[in-house]
C-alpha cells in the first residue's frame, strides 16, 4: 500500500468498476440475445427448436445478471463503508473546532473588556473632571486591576495555545503597567 493509502482506494473503486462493467456486458448480452430470439421465424421445426434453445439460454441470463448484481451491490456496501469511515472523524473535529471557537470567543470577550477599561482609563486621565490626586488613585487602582486581569488573560490564552491573543494580552499589560509607573512617578 502506499504511504496516502491510495492503492486500497484504487483497489475497491476498481472493484466497484468491474462489477458495474460485468453486469452491463450481462445486459448487453440479454438485449442482444432477446432481440436475435425475437427475429426467428417459427414457421418450422427447426427453427422452433432453435427459438426454444435460444429462449432457453436468454432466460440463464437473469441468474448471471443476479450475481452481477450482488457484486455490485458488495463494492457499493464497500465504498459506503468508506464514506462513513471518512466522514466519521470530521464529526470529532468539528466538535473541537466548535469547542476551540467558543474558547477563543471567551478569551476575545475578556480582552476587549480590558480594552475597554484601558479607553475608559485613558479618557479618565485626559478630563479634568474632579479632584487630580483623587482621579490619578482612582486610575492607580484601576490600571493595577487592569494589568492583573491581563496577567490572567494571557496565562489562559498561553495555556489554552492562542498565541497571538497571549501576545495582545501581554502587550496590554505592559502598556498598563508603564501608565501606572508614569502615573505613580509623576505624583511623587
Amino acid at each position: 500500500m502506499s504511504r496516502n493509502g491510495h492503492d486500497s482506494t484504487l483497489k475497491d473503486s476498481s472493484a466497484l468498476v468491474g462489477a458495474a462493467r460485468a453486469l452491463e456486458a450481462e445486459l448487453l448480452n440479454l438485449e442482444s440475445m432477446t432481440r436475435a430470439a425475437r427475429k426467428l421465424p417459427l414457421n418450422t421445426e427447426k427453427s422452433i427448436t432453435r427459438a426454444a434453445k435460444e429462449l432457453e439460454e436468454v432466460l440463464t441470463l437473469p441468474e448471471r445478471m443476479a450475481a452481477g448484481l450482488q457484486a455490485l451491490a458488495s463494492a457499493m456496501a464497500t465504498m459506503q463503508a468508506r464514506q462513513e469511515a471518512a466522514l466519521e472523524p470530521l464529526a470529532a473535529f468539528a466538535a473541537q473546532i466548535q469547542a476551540r471557537h467558543q474558547r477563543l470567543s471567551e478569551h476575545m470577550q475578556a480582552y476587549a473588556a480590558l480594552g475597554s477599561a484601558a479607553a475608559e482609563v485613558t479618557a479618565r486621565i485626559q478630563s479634568n473632571e474632579g479632584d487630580r490626586a483623587a482621579v490619578l488613585r482612582d486610575v492607580e487602582a484601576q490600571l493595577a486591576g487592569i494589568v492583573a486581569n491581563a496577567k490572567v488573560l494571557f496565562d489562559a490564552a498561553h495555556a489554552d495555545d492562542f498565541p497571538e491573543l497571549a501576545r495582545d494580552a501581554d502587550a496590554l499589560k505592559q502598556r498598563a503597567s508603564s501608565l501606572r509607573r508614569r502615573l505613580d512617578s509623576a505624583s511623587h
